[in-house]
């Protein structure tokens, strides 16, 4: 049982060794696109949530 853990975390090692680890650059792009993005998303959901409650008190006004 422990050759068993010893020999897979030596495999895990080797195979991380192995892995092409993205730069810091390339991180960066990634995470400065995932912000915008979700940003965007964000921005979008609230403009359609605000033009659907607009819509639905103008059909349905409040007495």
């Amino acid at each position: 049982m422990i050759s068993a853990i010893k020999h897979q975390a030596k495999e895990l090692l080797a195979e991380l060794k192995r892995v092409d680890w993205p730069g810091k650059p390339k991180v960066l792009s990634a995470a400065y696109s995932v912000v915008f993005v979700s940003a965007f998303v964000g921005l979008f959901l609230w403009a359609c949530d605000k033009a659907i409650s607009w819509g639905m008190a103008f059909i349905l006004p409040h007495h």
